[in-house]
């Protein structure tokens, strides 16, 4: 079964129902149908060679590498080198052959240009950070982000350092506080919102009563509008990735907002409350609609939003996520479930009515997942990754191996087939999946 047809006309419904009356479900939350209408048009992918931020390009999990082996069981992914980074939970990015990445290391925050083929370290900048356990290992968990047009690098600290280096030699072309400059609140668990560059304007999530969201100048760091007064969260801004569109989604404190960059304001924004004003997760957009998760008990809810405004359709208890992100492939969400006290385990859910349709379980109690070429490629908790068919009908895996030990919470990095991992110590490893 499959929910979508991109081939088909984008007129006719590719799910085959209405949007429903509402109607509550025997734990009180709500249940509904989406229609949700896609087309060809609407796939962002990242290209081969390229991992700009995290989860990619478009911040989808989704990349259009397809010449790479698909079936570790006869062949398993052979590590090429390994780095240590320092502690953090950030993500890498990837551009040109080249790996940025940060970790602390004695209380200094190190930001590496890494050479993909070798691992060898290009060139490197640090600057005082502390630590700040934060209950795991500490250090970054902002994701540095690659601005191919201005030759920048924009890597964000826990502190709420905003900087622009530059990725040819990472001299530092400009810093922003997100707490001093632009009056931001840090939230108990530090920044780790990566920045996002939309069109003209760099998109932040300081978040406070002087701007929730604030643009900046991405050549000299300046602001050009803040809108909004809720408190950050833990998730970064994407946007919605529709031809010619404007709009960009945030994750926060109080729940989903969508901006128009154009305008600089708020268009819409609805409540997702969690325990602790915990949302870490990143937002999932697919044809007209948002659909969010949570950790702590919460689960997951699909929005529809349309004439700038975001109507709840239904929710879903089961789709526990605590800061991994859903993904989509072939009209499916693709997502591991699981938190401080859920067990992880990787799920298929059916993204008109949240219903899941298989799980597999896996180590650990959360993990992250992307897809290339119809694969899904799941990193565990504990260093394990998984590959397996995005396939509504089952678990059909393709192999497993154990990359690197430790706890990993980044999600996965995939370019030029080579499959980046990090734990929260520090440990990158790159494993050659090349054919």
């Amino acid at each position: 079964m499959r929910l979508f047809n991109t081939k088909s006309s984008p007129m006719i419904p590719l799910i085959v129902a209405g949007l429903v009356i509402l109607v509550g479900c025997k734990d009180g939350s709500k249940s509904g149908t989406a229609e949700i209408i896609i087309s060809d048009t609407d796939r962002f992918v990242s290209i081969p060679g390229e991992w700009l931020g995290p989860l990619g390009t478009f911040r989808n999990g989704n990349s259009a590498e397809n010449d790479w082996n698909q079936d570790w069981a006869i062949k398993e992914p052979q590590l090429l080198w390994k780095q240590e980074l320092g502690l953090g939970a950030a993500g890498v990015s990837c551009f040109k052959g080249m790996v940025y990445c940060v970790g602390n290391k004695e209380n200094k925050e190190i930001v590496q240009c890494l050479n993909s083929n070798s691992g060898e370290v290009i060139w490197q900048y640090s600057y005082p950070c502390s630590i700040d356990k934060r209950m795991f290992e500490g250090g970054s968990a902002s994701t540095p982000v690659i601005d191919k047009s201005r030759n920048a690098l924009y890597v964000l600290s826990h502190e709420g350092e905003l900087r622009a280096l530059s990725i040819s030699d990472g001299k530092e072309l400009w810093k922003v506080s997100y707490v001093t400059k632009l009056k931001g609140s840090r939230p108990n668990y530090g920044y780790s919102s990566s920045p996002l560059v939309h069109r003209d304007v760099l998109i932040t999530v300081p978040g406070g009563k002087d701007g929730a969201v604030v643009a900046l100048d991405p050549e000299t760091g300046e602001k050009k509008w803040s809108s909004g007064k809720d408190g950050p969260g833990y998730s970064s801004p994407i946007q919605i990735n529709d031809t010619g569109s404007s709009n960009v989604m945030v994750f926060n404190s109080y729940g989903l907002s969508v901006f128009d960059t154009n305008l600089g304001q708020e268009l819409a924004r609805a409540r997702w409350e969690t325990d602790y004003k915990i949302n870490a997760s990143l937002p999932l957009y697919i044809g007209g609609h948002i659909f969010v998760c949570s950790g702590y008990g919460k689960g997951g809810g699909m929005f529809r939003f349309a004439a700038n405004e975001l109507n709840l359709i239904y929710e879903t208890k089961e789709a526990v996520c605590q800061f991994q992100s859903p993904i989509e492939s072939g009209g499916f969400a693709y997502m591991v479930i699981g938190d401080n006290s859920t067990r992880a385990k990787l799920a298929c859910m059916r993204l008109d009515t949240g219903g899941i349709l298989w799980t597999e379980p896996l180590a650990g109690n959360r993990g992250n997942v992307i897809v290339a070429d119809n694969k899904l490629i799941v990193v565990s908790e504990r260093g394990e990754v998984v590959l397996c068919d995005a396939s509504d009908e089952g678990f059909n895996g393709r192999g497993r191996f154990q990359a690197v030990g430790g706890r990993c919470w980044a999600p996965p990095a995939f370019a030029d087939s080579k499959l980046y991992i990090r734990n929260n110590k520090g440990r990158l490893v790159c494993y050659d999946v090349r054919k």
